[in-house]
């Protein structure tokens, strides 16, 4: 493992909750209520909850597995365990570029919804190279600093989300969430499955075990930064349902910039969109500085490099050129809708608990037990 800057990283668990709940409840920010409301129509809702759900149980899964046979190591020596050195560089280096493209499409997203809303004039070329030299800063930072970070700017965070769609309360039209199942009980279900990389935080978590300070309490940072993540997406998502018709919740092109410029409250209480977006921009640099730090890492820790700073820049660049590789933003999002988040579920639930079972199967091998 490298040495240098990552294996004295240790974090505690509020921390850790705080980061892995902004890297879900920043899909509020994203393109996910648009996706959610194509499946779902008024049951939008519906889908982080079952997504959530299904998320929690195999995370539960996980952590059992983790604490009866691998206790103290990470996702990363689990593949390695499981797969043998050679293979286990290939696999290492998927969910890498996983990390790196997850990373490109927020970026693209991010910068295409600020030009629009905030800066027509100024090219994409120089907003993303302002979005990617933040980006980069925080994340040479390391584990620490971002974990830090995201504790400070957690409860803002919170706050802004929940202030929002109470000071839309003048808008609501609960009759709009009819009727309760909207498209049906089926599209819910397989919208819920697609879209269910948003709980990217078990992935993660499995990757940066060996850093929390008592590994005991892994298993309560998984469960408490799942659910408030599901509630923080579910309360965001019953008020977008209920201030824009179902026809239009999938085509606004920033969902929470146009719900936040909806607040009008007296004379003073209004056009206060500009401090939602100081709060937008701040989560897409802390989600991306979480997602290049961690494709940094993983590529560090299989190519055992004494430290990772020196390839952040490199990273960067490489986020930024994939971001800007698609013409428009509607290339991105149905690349993203067709592949990303089409089968994140596998890279993020299935992949790890296949290579947990082999790498348990390999150990009661090696001490001469039963497989099974």
């Amino acid at each position: 493992m490298a040495t240098t800057g990552q294996s004295r990283a240790r974090v505690g668990r509020r921390e850790l909750t705080s980061m892995l709940t902004l890297l879900i409840a920043t899909h509020a920010f994203l393109n996910y209520p648009n996706e959610a409301s194509v499946s779902g129509l008024e049951a939008a809702w519906m889908e982080p909850i079952i997504s959530g759900v299904v998320a929690l149980i195999a995370f539960l899964v996980m952590d059992g597995l983790f604490r009866r046979f691998f206790p103290g190591v990470g996702l990363l020596d689990v593949i390695k365990i499981a797969l043998g050195k050679y293979l286990s560089v290939v696999l290492s280096l998927a969910l890498a570029a996983y990390f790196i493209l997850v990373t490109a499409a927020i970026m693209r997203q991010f910068v295409e919804t600020v030009i629009i809303t905030v800066l027509p004039s100024t090219p994409i070329v120089v907003v993303s190279a302002l979005f990617i030299i933040a980006v980069g800063y925080v994340a040479t930072c390391g584990l620490e600093a971002v974990v830090r970070v995201a504790q400070l700017a957690f409860p803002l965070f919170v706050l802004g989300i929940l202030g929002l769609c109470l000071l839309t309360m003048n808008w609501w039209h609960p009759v709009l969430l009819l009727p309760f199942w909207g498209t049906g009980v089926q599209s819910i279900a397989l919208g819920s499955l697609r879209t269910s990389s948003v709980f990217v935080n078990i992935l993660l978590l499995t990757v940066i075990y060996p850093h929390a300070k008592d590994h005991r309490d892994l298993r309560k940072v998984g469960v408490h930064s799942t659910i408030y993540g599901v509630l923080l997406l579910v309360a965001f998502l019953l008020v977008y349902h209920m201030v824009f018709a179902p026809t239009e919740t999938a085509k606004l092109s920033s969902p929470i910039y146009s719900v936040a410029r909806l607040i009008h409250i007296g004379r003073f209480v209004q056009r206060i969109e500009s401090i939602y977006i100081f709060i937008w921009v701040s989560a897409a640099v802390l989600k991306m500085s979480i997602t290049t730090w961690a494709a940094t890492y993983i590529l560090t820790y299989t190519f055992d490099w004494p430290t990772y700073r020196p390839i952040i820049p490199a990273i960067g660049l490489l986020c930024w050129a994939v971001s800007l590789f698609p013409s428009d933003v509607i290339s991105v999002v149905r690349t993203e809708y067709s592949t990303v988040m089409t089968w994140s579920w596998v890279v993020i639930f299935v992949l790890p608990l296949v290579f947990l079972l082999v790498g348990m199967m390999r150990q009661r091998m090696k001490r001469g037990a039963p497989s099974v």
